[in-house]
């Protein structure tokens, strides 16, 4: 499930309708799908839809929730409505509500007027926390942007400069992150093949497009199933592992 912002979801009807109980509802449907929750809002992320990811093994234990950035700073000129310690308290609440948990989020650098302080407390941010995936853009600007009347705009030299340190950064943290997974076992949702007895699938903690992904060595799989694979090897983004 994915929207601009997929946890904001039946706040506009009259009366609300409840997330977590569409959540729970398709997942009573058959055991045998998948549901993965895409482009959670921090502000709109409530502990019922949690708890529903939390008991349902069919849906994924993964939470895609865009931050944008950590500092306070640029989150106020940003317009968001949440704090950095906002934001660490939402992620120490999964962590400790959901089992093997997967986290993605996606931040922004360059952002007008972001100082090398708050460039560093983003840094800093991402090593505490450990996301297991992080999407990192710099800022484009446009003319019909609030923020592009915004003061101290970025050089590119500098935003560049900052994506190559963030990206840098989270390489290491997933490739340590990843370890954690070899020898485990874990359906995989078989989504193609690469040449004779070579296929490529997803696991709970891999999103499509987005992640990396689990490459399977095997004489015949059929497309659109799920196997169950045992991790072989772990890299910064994909995974190699054999059919048990």
């Amino acid at each position: 499930m994915v929207a601009q912002d997929s946890t904001g979801y039946g706040l506009d009807l009259c009366p609300p309708v409840s997330l977590s109980r569409l959540l729970e509802s398709i997942s009573e449907i058959s055991e045998k799908i998948w549901i993965r929750l895409l482009y959670g809002h921090p502000e709109t992320l409530e502990d019922p839809v949690i708890g529903a990811i939390s008991r349902h093994p069919n849906i994924c234990s993964y939470f895609d929730i865009p931050i944008q950035h950590s500092s306070d700073v640029v989150l106020k000129k940003m317009g968001r409505n949440y704090t950095s310690s906002d934001l660490r308290r939402l992620f120490d609440n999964i962590r400790s509500s959901v089992s093997d948990v997967a986290l993605r989020t996606t931040v922004i650098v360059g952002f007008p007027g972001e100082t090398d302080k708050d460039f560093e407390a983003l840094l800093s941010f991402v090593k505490d926390i450990c996301f297991d995936h992080l999407g990192v853009f710099i800022y484009s600007d446009f003319k019909d942007l609030s923020s592009h009347k915004l003061p101290d705009h970025i050089p590119e030299k500098v935003a560049k400069d900052r994506y190559d340190r963030l990206m840098s950064c989270q390489s290491k943290i997933s490739l340590d992150n990843n370890q954690k997974y070899i020898g485990n076992i874990y359906n995989v949702l078989v989504e193609n093949t690469t040449g004779e007895n070579f296929f490529n699938g997803r696991t709970f903690f891999q999103a499509p497009d987005v992640d990396g992904m689990t490459y399977i060595h095997s004489e015949r799989l059929e497309i659109g199933s799920f196997v169950s694979v045992r991790i072989a090897d772990a890299f910064e983004y994909d995974f190699t592992g054999v059919v048990v």
